[in-house]
């Protein structure tokens, strides 16, 4: 009894001890994964694949005998009659039952439902290609609203950092003024400062519960869904190719030049398959039949048909439809000519954005601890009297300002680093799968 008693406390002791475990962090390789399967751009690909598959499926189903089955009852105004001269022979009943019943297949189409399943599968793989490449848009998308909310929760940091930096001046700018050594002008100066910084700290939480919910729309949640974001992130890490791998990548794996060559070849595919109208087919059909009819000597009729079925003229209807799919064709083939050319030009930019992101980066870390220093050594002239509180606010600002720049030029260079590997077609939640959170000297610093 006892042992039992004390199971049943370590378990309920772990049960609680877990339910009151804060849920981790969404990180970025996570919600690029979540964009990438349940966003409306994942869905809606998932359905165009799924559409054409079923297209492909009802293709494939002309190779296989069509069943019919039919069952009829008559109501004639008269008995129907043959009539010879001044004789008349009835020849069946006013109200009867009739069922037919056959089986019909195409022997030979000189290959058109093999190019017509062809074009299916091809036109299949184009669709597929296409979701995958608005699911890159998507993850894109994902990405850029992912760093915003960051970057505003980074400023939202510094702000605090602001307001406790404030409230200690003032509280130094308070015992200078109880002593007689400042005016009341600086403890009314310092005073608006922290109401400012303040106010933006209200500001800033509008717009991160706006960017909170932007990010949730961007992966497929409801907005209103609940987000635990990690405060900041650790600097993006390295790209493993240098500029010309990275235009060789692009030219072998984008994905909207797949598309585009997925798409041309469906389209050839189906203009081989359109060419092959003009041709006869041949067909087999078997049927049995059974009129209700007592004037008959044989109701039941079994048959055989084989022969030939042939559109002799159409009116030029098919020789429209070549031509029309050669000129989708060359249009699909320009397109495809110039999105080769635009992801080399697209690929050199995103690649030169990054470079230079990373630059500025680097400036506003180095302008961080300059900003970081000037504030120190005003704060001590301060006290002894030598410079204006006005200075020690200004070299506040200039502190905060720099640190806003740092976040923003950090996660900047996400985006622009998210831009190369999406050109190139690379795994995006992959690439930053082992992404930690930055700690408080890295943003810092």
């Amino acid at each position: 009894m006892k042992v039992g008693m004390l199971v049943w406390g370590v378990w309920c002791s772990a049960a609680l001890a877990s339910a009151e475990e804060p849920p981790a962090p969404l990180s970025l390789s996570a919600a690029l994964q979540e964009a990438a399967t349940t966003s409306l751009q994942a869905q809606v690909a998932d359905l165009d694949s799924q559409v054409a598959r079923e297209e492909t499926r009802q293709i494939r189903a002309l190779y296989y005998p069509t069943v019919n089955a039919d069952v009829a009852h008559y109501n004639l105004d008269n008995d129907p009659y043959f009539v010879f001269g001044d004789l008349q022979f009835p020849a069946g009943e006013q109200v009867f039952w009739r069922y037919r019943f056959d089986v019909r297949e195409i022997v030979w189409d000189w290959g058109r439902r093999k190019a017509a399943t062809a074009a299916s599968v091809a036109r299949e793989s184009a669709v597929t290609t296409q979701g995958a490449d608005s699911v890159r848009q998507a993850q894109m998308r994902t990405l850029v609203a992912y760093m915003e909310a960051i970057t505003l929760a980074s400023r939202r940091t510094v702000v605090d950092q602001r307001v406790a930096a404030l409230k200690d001046h003032l509280r130094v700018v308070q015992d200078q003024f109880d002593h007689g050594v400042v005016a009341r002008n600086e403890l009314l100066q310092t005073e608006v400062a922290l109401r400012n910084v303040m106010d933006q700290a209200a500001d800033l939480d509008d717009k991160i519960a706006l960017a909170r919910r932007t990010l949730n729309a961007s992966m497929g949640r409801s907005p209103s869904s609940p987000l635990v974001l990690p405060p900041s992130l650790v600097p993006p890490p390295s790209l493993p190719w240098d500029t010309a791998s990275c235009a060789s990548k692009a030219l072998e794996n984008n994905t909207t030049v797949k598309a585009l060559s997925d798409k041309l070849a469906a389209e050839l595919k189906l203009l081989q398959y359109h060419k092959k109208d003009f041709y006869p087919s041949f067909i087999v059909q078997a049927y049995h039949q059974y009129e209700q009819n007592r004037y008959l000597l044989y109701p039941h009729v079994t048959g055989l048909f084989y022969g030939m079925t042939w559109n002799v003229y159409d009116g030029g209807a098919r020789s429209s439809k070549v031509r029309e799919d050669v000129l989708a064709a060359e249009k699909t083939r320009c397109l495809l000519e110039d999105a080769k050319r635009g992801v080399e030009i697209m690929l050199e930019q995103a690649y030169r954005d990054y470079e230079q992101a990373l630059r500025e980066t680097e400036t506003a870390r180095v302008n961080v601890g300059a900003s970081r220093e000037n504030l120190r050594i005003l704060e001590d002239q301060y006290k002894e009297g030598i410079v204006r509180t006005t200075d020690v606010l200004d070299a506040e600002s200039l502190l905060a300002e720099s640190r806003f720049t740092l976040a923003a030029q950090r996660y900047k260079a996400y985006q622009k680093q998210g831009a190369v590997l999406a050109l190139m077609g690379e795994n995006l939640s992959g690439f930053y799968q082992n992404l930690a959170m930055a700690s408080t000297d890295q943003e810092e610093d």
